[in-house]
């Protein structure tokens, strides 16, 4: 006999709860590292609407670098990173415990396996699931990372918005993040685990330097897909500018910009997520392992 159902659900609380923590470490510990070009993408993506001429203020990653740490100073470089790490503690933390959760839910009740599409589906779902938590403060981070903002810091940013926009205003974009993330987190997770499943065959000791390798190509595809719909849910959060829905955005941002529009950042949001990617993969599973959470079989 097994061990009694009370017993196995306790266990199971008890494993989420920890890959919650290491979810959310591995993010943060991942994108402050890469929080400069994080500011320097969006800045690229919206900078045609903050420019009353539409002029273009930022050319490249080095000169909107170097334009940044002239103007405002080095640790300009970071504005914004506070509520960005406030938000992506429970992201990372949602989406890579629901993933894991997910697996072990749609696997094979007598293999414990996953078909690709099995894969596919507990990536897209955790990747919602993370979203709708945590947009608002998504919105809120893109507001203090414009530069000459009137917020005083994150809480003001918060109370702000919902006082003179609404509520609703810390939910603008959703639909769209929701309809990007889906197969963004999908093709990110199961690319990864195809990868290391078809490399080590479930038999050859892990190397962190093969899964960051491994964790940096998944994702290369998943931006190249998904950066249109970024742009758009970037241009949907900003104050002023309201467009009637996601096809309305994609519609004026075509006409004022062209296809070019869509790809604003994509250089630095490449060279941003792929280290942020494969730090945050590699840094989970070495979290999971320091913190004791056994490998289920749907683990890769």
């Amino acid at each position: 006999m097994g061990p009694p159902a009370a017993q196995q659900g306790s266990a199971t609380v008890w494993d989420s709860t920890r890959m919650f923590f290491a979810g959310g470490t591995a993010g943060a510990v991942a994108r402050t590292a890469t929080a400069p070009l994080d500011r320097i993408k969006l800045l690229f993506q919206v900078q045609s609407m903050t420019s009353p001429t539409g002029s273009r203020q930022y050319t490249g990653i080095l000169q909107a670098a170097s334009k940044i740490v002239r103007e405002e100073g080095i640790t300009a470089l970071w504005k914004g990173n506070s509520v960005l790490t406030v938000r992506i503690f429970p992201y990372s933390a949602a989406q890579l415990a629901a993933n894991d959760t997910y697996k072990r839910m749609l696997a094979d009740p007598t293999t414990h396996e996953l078909t690709v599409a099995k894969r596919l589906m507990a990536g897209a779902c955790a990747g919602m699931t993370a979203s709708a938590l945590t947009h608002p403060l998504d919105t809120a981070r893109l507001r203090l990372a414009l530069p000459n903002h009137p917020y005083k810091g994150a809480v003001d940013a918060f109370t702000t918005i919902a006082k003179t926009e609404g509520i609703t205003a810390l939910y603008k974009g959703l639909v769209p993040t929701l309809v990007g993330v889906a197969p963004y987190a999908a093709i990110n997770f199961a690319s990864y685990d195809m990868a290391k499943k078809v490399f080590y065959h479930g038999e050859r000791p892990q190397s962190s330097i093969a899964n960051f390798v491994m964790g940096a190509s998944s994702v290369c595809v998943c931006v190249c897909v998904c950066v249109c719909v970024c742009v758009v849910r970037r241009r949907m959060q900003m104050k002023g500018y309201n467009y009637a829905g996601q096809l309305d955005a994609f519609k004026k941002i075509w006409a004022a910009d062209g296809l070019p529009g869509f790809y604003r950042g994509w250089l630095a949001n490449t060279l941003k997520v792929t280290p942020q990617n494969s730090i945050r993969f590699v840094a989970y599973e070495a979290i999971k392992s320091l913190v004791g959470i056994k490998r289920s079989k749907t683990d890769t």
